[in-house]
């Protein structure tokens, strides 16, 4: 099983309750969400950055979602934008046609029509959304000898999973005696949290810390680094490490 694409969006959503409920729903599934909250925020960030698909709102402080369209035309060029509006806002409707809105939302929003227009503008079919839910973290650890222990890791990490997956592994070693040898072995969907590798990155750096097993004698293994060309180079910990390919 490969890992799904990652699709990066970018949201400008000045409401805080709304922002908060669109996140909970996207970082669900398979997309790399960037929230800003304002037009002004948002121009920098496509001045640096491309995405795959930009949802805006249409009221916001200092620059609003048309006016974030109009000025970041050239730079958006063909990236799809899905307009968020609220009943009563007609006016900006007819402005926003102007500026190449590809769909609308009308607020509050469902989940499951955000994902169906989501799916409509960038012609994903059903199995290219990921729900990460299905692929809930499992941890496991396995004593081969008296010096050499293995920890699987399967399913798919949240993004604040090191400490979870690291208290799991510590609780494991209670009463057992110390280990020279590490083999950690992780499956496809651990991957496909956008920040998979970092998380891997802290774990390692806390096993470094808190145990002594060195670096040279941490191995990590999955299919993953044969299927994807994986610059290491940010990950000061992982860098160090084993890296085996299946």
């Amino acid at each position: 099983m490969n890992r799904p694409k990652v699709y990066k969006i970018l949201l400008l959503e000045d409401d805080e309750s709304s922002a908060k409920l669109l996140l909970h729903t996207l970082e669900r599934y398979n997309f790399d969400v960037t929230h800003v909250v304002d037009g002004m925020s948002g121009l920098t960030k496509i001045r640096n950055n491309s995405y795959d698909l930009i949802i805006s709102d249409v009221n916001m402080p200092y620059l609003d979602g048309i006016s974030f369209l109009e000025k970041g035309k050239d730079m958006l060029k063909m990236t799809p934008v899905i307009m968020l509006t609220a009943v009563g806002e007609k006016d900006q409707v007819k402005r926003a046609a102007l500026s190449h809105v590809t769909a609308y939302l009308l607020k509050p929003i469902a989940n499951q029509a955000l994902l169906e227009k989501i799916a409509q503008v960038l012609q994903l079919k059903p199995e290219n959304i990921i729900d990460k839910k299905e692929f809930p973290l499992q941890v496991n650890v396995t004593e081969l000898s008296i010096s050499q222990l293995q920890l699987d890791i399967k399913g798919c990490p949240g993004k604040k999973s090191t400490e979870e997956i690291y208290d799991r592994f510590m609780l494991t070693l209670a009463g057992r005696g110390s280990f020279t040898n590490l083999r950690i072995n992780l499956d496809n969907a651990f991957f496909y949290e956008v920040k998979a590798l970092q998380i891997l990155d802290d774990l390692i750096a806390r096993i470094l810390k808190q145990t002594n097993i060195r670096a040279s004698s941490l191995f990590v293994d999955s299919e993953f680094f044969s299927n994807h060309v994986v610059d290491l180079q940010p990950y000061t910990y992982l860098s160090e490490v084993n890296i085996i390919s299946k």
